[in-house]
Order: C-alpha cells, then structure tokens, then sequence
C-alpha cells in the first residue's frame, strides 16, 4: 500500500531536500489555467519536491568576484539535471503502486512557444473557459499548498529549512495520499528588505497584490513590476552590461509603470525583454541554452536570506 511516508522516506533517499504534499481539493477556488485537474482531471494528490540552493552560490554575486555559480548551480543545474531525476523516480514510485503520475517541470509552459500559447483561458465556443495547451500553475503558491512552506512580502518561497534559497518541482497523481499542513508559522517578518534591496526598484509595499485561497490560505505579496525585474533578469543593470544598456535600463527603473525617467513611454515587458536578449552578449549566449543569467539581480533571495540567517527564523542557519 502506498503512504505518505513511504514516498516521502524514498525521495529523501534520492537526495530530495524538500517533500510535502496537497490534497488536490485545496485548488478548488484556482482558475482553469492554475487547476492541476486541467491536467490530470482524476488527480487526487500533489506532490511538491524541493532542492536547495547552495548558499555559497550566491556568495560570489555578494562579493563580486564570481557570478555564474547561482546561474548554474542554482538554476540550470537543477532544472535540466537534479529535478528530472528525482521527479522521474518519485513518479515511477507512485506509478509501481498501481496509480498513476505526471510530472509538471519548471519549462512546461514553454513548448507551445510565442502569442498562442500563452498559459492564460481561452474560450469555447459557448463562451465558457477553456485552457490553452501547456498549462503550468504557479509553483510558488503550489508548493504553499503542498505544505512545503509559505509565500513572503517579496513574492518568494520562504520554507523553514533554506528560506528563500530552493527551487521546487511537482508531481501530480491519482493516488489518494495524507496531505501536509499548510505552514502558518510565520517566516517572513515583514522586514522588507528585499523591497530596499531589489536595484530594479521592481517590489513595491505600496500596492500589495494579496491571494485568498478560499478556505486555505491568505497570501501577503508586494506588487511586482514585471518589466523592472526583467531589466534585473536580464542583465540590464548588470556590471557586465554595455553602457546603452545601462542607459536604457536605467531610464526605465528610475521610470514609472508608464513612462520612463525621461519621460518617454515606457516599452512594453516583451520590448523590453527582447532589448536586452538582442544587446547583453552573455544573455544572447546564455540563450543558446535556454537561460538567462540573473547576475546581479535574484537580489530579493539574496536579502531575504541574510536577513532570515541573521534573525535566526531558519531551522539551517547559513550566514
């Protein structure tokens, strides 16, 4: 018979650091395209599994001196590489019991590619909603569910354990296994220093942009200006940037959502986003790869996790 435990004590051993699972009734006020029943309609349970981030592959970004272990390590290493494994073998453990499991990887939403695929509803022809293919519901707020931890003021994943420094993956499946706590103790004290800290000014406390999960959980996030931290993402304020692109970035950060600091229309987030890949040579190569590396910004984990380290609210102190 398939457990919890069992499942659980066996990811452990396939070097899982995170395992918490959702009972999938928990997405019941979730739209269509953020349902995992938009994907397995008879899914009972979902799996989240976590890795850590190293915490010393952010050190070299802090210091200046080294900038691709985060990119690497943290990011390209575990998506292409350490997930899959772990994701496979959970979800050939699940299926060994008779059940049935699909695994959602970080790049799921990305196969369709360009306006028509977008992840968001579309419509029927009698008007009502229907997904678009490759349908990819918020990790974050997943893994929140799956009672892995809990979302804080700068929109991150903030577990017990690493803080703000994981990444997370999901299984999805049929089999009916016992459901983790949601996380209620607070990790997140509001200190907001990843508002402070962030050098595309792209958090705001201001605008907070809070979820009710009816019946589960209320989230508390700052409002994000997605074309601000893409000129983080993307190397725009990078010290590797050319000057034009420091310009360019630079005129849009000290910019509001409209316009920019010269008082120009601001580029849309796709305009944007497109710049920085034509004109920043790392993120261009970075590209033949499917990554871009964020060497400068990620600035909101990195806050966040000093921070928690220094305040002694994580279960592993790494400071």
């Amino acid at each position: 018979m398939l457990t919890s435990k069992l499942l659980k004590d066996a990811a452990r051993e396939w070097g899982v650091d995170l395992i918490g699972i959702g009972s999938v009734d928990r997405w019941d006020s979730a739209p269509v395209e953020n349902d995992p029943r938009t994907i397995m309609p008879n899914a009972k349970s979902v799996i989240c599994i976590g890795f850590r981030i190293h915490r010393g592959s952010h050190r070299g970004i802090e210091e200046g001196t080294y900038f691709s272990s985060y990119t690497m390590t943290g990011f390209a290493d575990l998506n292409n590489i350490i997930a899959p494994n772990a994701q496979r073998r959970v979800a050939s453990f699940v299926e060994d019991y008779g059940f049935e499991a699909a695994t959602v990887m970080y790049h799921a939403n990305r196969f369709g590619g360009g306006k028509y695929n977008t992840g968001r509803a579309a419509l029927n022809a009698d008007g009502t909603e229907k997904p678009r293919p490759d349908i990819l519901f918020n990790f974050r707020i997943g893994a929140a569910l799956c009672g892995v931890g809990q979302i804080g003021l700068n929109r991150l994943l903030l577990t017990p354990e690493f803080g703000p420094s994981q990444r997370v993956y999901f299984v999805i499946t049929d089999a009916p296994l016992e459901p983790d706590p949601i996380v209620e103790s607070p990790i997140c004290d509001g200190c907001l220093e990843c508002v402070r800290k962030c050098p595309a000014k792209a958090l705001s406390a201001k605008e907070p942009d809070d979820v009710d999960v009816t019946g589960v959980v209320n989230i508390r996030r700052c409002s994000l200006d997605t074309g601000k931290c893409s000129i983080g993402h993307y190397g725009g304020i990078s010290p590797f940037a050319p000057e034009e692109v420091l310009a360019y970035s630079k005129n849009i950060v000290d910019g509001s959502a409209t316009t920019c600091a010269d008082g120009s229309p601001r580029p849309t987030d796709d305009e944007i986003v497109s710049y920085l890949r034509e004109n920043v040579q790392y993120t261009k190569s970075a590209y033949d790869f499917t990554y871009g590396p964020a060497v400068v910004c990620a600035a909101c984990i990195r806050s966040c996790l000093a921070h928690l380290d220094k305040t002694g609210r994580l279960e592993k102190k790494r400071v």
